[in-house]
């Protein structure tokens, strides 16, 4: 992980659903997980994490999807699938509901 000024600078929508899986009947919810990357001021704490901080042990098999609602109620999402261990996971940024 790396400090990231511009996610310091960002606080977005509450994350409310993260899933993870290889097979596609096989969803593993790990939205309270991720809310610890995520953070409590919803900028991803200030930081760039790798793929293995986030979905340790997790190759390119497996896909994820992540959601936040804003406080209008607008759903905004992003999903893929998990890179290379040492890559960065740059996740896509919602329109920010608060910017510094």
């Amino acid at each position: 992980m790396i400090d990231c000024e511009h996610y310091q600078n960002y606080k977005g929508p509450n994350l409310t659903l993260a899933q993870i899986w290889k097979d596609e009947n096989e969803k593993l919810n790990i939205t309270e997980y991720i809310k610890e990357f995520y953070g409590y001021e919803n900028n991803w704490n200030g930081k760039l994490y790798t793929y293995d901080d986030i979905f340790p042990g997790r190759d390119h098999k497996y896909k994820f999807y992540i959601e936040f609602i804003d406080e209008t109620g607008r759903k905004h999402w992003f999903h893929g699938i998990v890179g290379l261990s040492d890559q960065f996971f740059n996740p896509p940024l919602a329109t920010p509901m608060n910017q510094k």
